[in-house]
């Protein structure tokens, strides 16, 4: 029989924060209230997690991708506990998101050595805080009244139902602080950052000012990277060792190699490689992959598209929907013309091509290894193997002309 499980409370509306979004929902660095208390019971090594959601779709959403299971009604909470076979059942609300998976295994520590005891409730100051252990026993006894139960105050159903209730006062109230409001969730992003930001710093992770600074409890940074101000980490990112991030650097579930340095950048569902260099003021959009040693430069905007290693795109350049090799060079102004009105299509460039100012790519087209477009040029159809492309009109002079043109207006 497994140790434990959780039924998480997440069914309530977003009325505390007079939000159209549920309660749940609503984000502390970057993350929704629920994913902090999961993450929590994560932590704590409980596999078998139910959240009762009331059928509030979004919510929903979330648990889907999370693989957690869903209780619509409150019954549903009695029949995942007996199906799931845990001896305890820990009883919780998502309005906690600093709440440390190291609390709950000492009060179920504490719960487990007073045997005679059938729940014990988390308090601070002698008042309940919505966080109770039971025995699976006493969980399903309670649960026999149905949908009428009071989960959020589950420690006084235990006592109305003659079960043994022991008290657990919690002594880092902080970890308790709830979500209540709006001004409470700034409040708590604050909290949270600086926690987020302190554990990072004892890992070997530099910040050169804090101001502006944001990163998500389920960020990862290496050693010896520096984090300038303005830098906003979302979500799942994950950043190597002897990086420069920022200043005014967003990252949202991203990875990023070794030694690679982003200057006032956006990078949003990408991988960048190793020794990578970018910004200032790149755009990298969902489902673009820079190999190492990459140089993207300012004003360069790339979306959906892979570029090979040494590859450089200094400046001023949209590349969307393109696989581009190694040791290219993008000239500025260089455009991939990928969209026809309905539909997108693909350009392909080879390894060691010098794609010239000006050029636009017209997909689909292919521009194979080693081959040149001159600047200016507008490419329809593929270019060979170390060919040159020049696809632009000729250059005429016409001698006099400007002043036959001054003197038809009399100047």
């Amino acid at each position: 029989m497994r140790k434990y499980s959780a039924i998480i409370l997440a069914d309530r509306d977003g009325s505390a924060f007079h939000s159209h979004y549920p309660y749940a929902m609503a984000e502390v660095l970057f993350q929704p209230l629920l994913l902090w208390t999961i993450d929590c019971c994560r932590k704590m090594g409980i596999e078998a997690i139910c959240v009762l959601t009331r059928g509030q779709r979004q919510v929903e959403q979330l648990l889907e991708q999370e693989a957690v299971s869903v209780a619509r009604y409150i019954s549903d909470t009695a029949s995942f506990a007996e199906a799931a076979g845990c001896s305890q059942v820990l009883v919780l609300s998502c309005e906690r998101p600093l709440l440390d998976s190291k609390l709950l295994q000492e009060a179920w520590q504490e719960h487990r050595r007073r045997s005679h005891i059938q729940a014990t409730v988390l308090t601070e100051k002698e008042c309940p805080c919505g966080i109770t252990w039971l025995d699976r026993d006493a969980f399903l006894k309670i649960m026999e009244q149905g949908e009428q139960v009071d989960l959020y105050n589950i420690a006084t159903e235990a006592e109305n139902n003659d079960l043994k209730v022991m008290e657990y006062p919690v002594k880092e109230p902080s970890q308790l602080r709830r979500a209540a409001s709006r001004k409470d969730l700034l409040e708590l992003n604050q909290l949270a950052n600086a926690k987020v930001c302190d554990a990072l710093m004892e890992q070997g992770v530099s910040f050169t000012s804090l101001d502006g600074v944001l990163v998500s409890p389920r960020a990862q940074v290496g050693a010896d990277t520096v984090i300038h101000s303005g830098t906003q980490l979302k979500g799942e990112v994950s950043i190597g060792e002897c990086c420069q991030i920022g200043p005014n650097t967003v990252i949202e579930n991203s990875t990023v190699g070794d030694n690679t340095n982003i200057h006032s950048s956006l990078i949003e569902k990408s991988k960048v490689g190793s020794g990578v260099r970018l910004g200032p003021n790149s755009h990298l959009r969902p489902n673009s992959v820079l190999a190492d040693k990459v140089k993207i430069g300012n004003f360069v905007e790339i979306k959906n598209s892979t570029l090979g290693e040494g590859t450089s795109v200094a400046h001023l350049t949209y590349i969307g929907d393109t696989d581009m090799g190694a040791h290219v060079n993008v000239g500025c102004g260089v455009v991939c013309v990928n969209y026809d009105g309905y539909a997108k299509y693909r350009c392909t460039v080879g390894d060691n091509v010098f794609i010239g100012c000006n050029t636009n790519l017209v997909a689909p087209v292919t521009v194979k290894d080693g081959a040149y477009t001159a600047a200016g040029s507008t490419i329809t159809d593929e270019v060979p193997e170390n060919a040159l492309a020049i696809a632009r009109s000729r250059q005429t002079n016409i001698e006099g002309w400007v002043q036959r043109h001054k003197a038809k207006y009399g100047k």
